[in-house]
């Protein structure tokens, strides 16, 4: 099977995980068996995402999430989401979505919805100064024979350059979509948007940003959903280190379209263990 094929093989995987099935009060789904015993963060926070929306008032898209990562979510294994709902308001939802595997919960996310009116509108838009276009930009070299392929497409930047006092204005930049039309349904998108605020490489360890991701775990992560975006176009992923001590890392970050519009913000706090090597 060539890579293509390959690839939208991955992505039919993918999209499949986010299909949950009803079961009483809760929606249940499945965990994906190819990354390890313990998947990538982004991934519970895409099903989580895709479990709340299935309950959001009609007419109403996510606007923002907070997210406690409570234990590690286990590859391969059922996931069960329940839904609780705080505020069912005239312009504002509030629900709280718990996450849980083997009786136990994972991931516990707030999730607010409401709808999109007319108002104020400003924002610190346009692509940052020096980077390229996706389509400048190599495709990444497949690492050997066995290379898996993935669901995304993804163009790699890396981070900005150190200033005089020793920090950057970016510690991980990438481009990414999914590289296959997909329909309108904003919550599909909403939570394939999810999964890339997530997706912040070693960005949160600035002094070590040619190491890997060992010893980061991720406590908690906020994000926000400025406009309706489309996951199957290009996207810009901008990630900032704000600060680390007392033990633990806090990173920001913003994803942009094409045009430079900023369509979604997060920030997250990890646990940040010493390089020993």
């Amino acid at each position: 099977m060539d890579r293509t094929r390959q690839q939208q093989a991955a992505i039919d995987e993918f999209l499949a995980l986010l299909q949950q099935e009803r079961r009483g009060d809760t929606w249940v789904g499945r965990t994906p068996d190819g990354y390890g015993p313990v998947v990538f963060g982004g991934i519970g926070l895409a099903l989580t995402i895709s479990a709340a929306c299935r309950d959001a008032p009609s007419g109403t898209r996510l606007h923002s999430l907070h997210a406690h990562f409570l234990r590690p979510v286990q590859g391969g294994a059922e996931i069960v989401f329940s839904n609780d709902v705080l505020k069912a308001g005239r312009a504002f939802s509030l629900h709280v979505v718990t996450a849980s595997q083997n009786d136990k919960p994972v991931i516990a996310m707030n999730c607010s919805f409401t709808t999109d009116t007319d108002g104020y509108v400003y924002d610190l838009s346009a692509i940052p100064d020096g980077v390229p276009a996706p389509e400048d930009l190599p495709e990444p070299e497949p690492e050997g024979d066995d290379d898996e392929v993935g669901p995304w497409d993804a163009r790699w930047l890396g981070p900005s350059g150190v200033r005089p006092d020793g920090t950057r204005e970016a510690t991980h930049r990438h481009w990414f979509r999914l590289p296959r039309t997909l329909g309108d349904d904003p919550h599909l998108h909403t939570a394939l948007l999810g999964y890339a605020t997530d997706w912040t490489g070693v960005g949160g360890r600035p002094l070590h940003l040619d190491g890997d991701t060992t010893g980061m775990i991720s406590l908690d992560h906020s994000a926000w959903f400025h406009r309706p975006v489309r996951a199957d176009d290009w996207l810009l992923q901008d990630v900032q280190s704000l600060v680390n001590a007392g033990g633990r890392g806090t990173l920001r970050g913003v994803i942009r379209n094409r045009q430079g519009q900023i369509v979604a913000s997060m920030a997250q706090e990890m646990l940040l263990r010493p390089v020993t090597s």
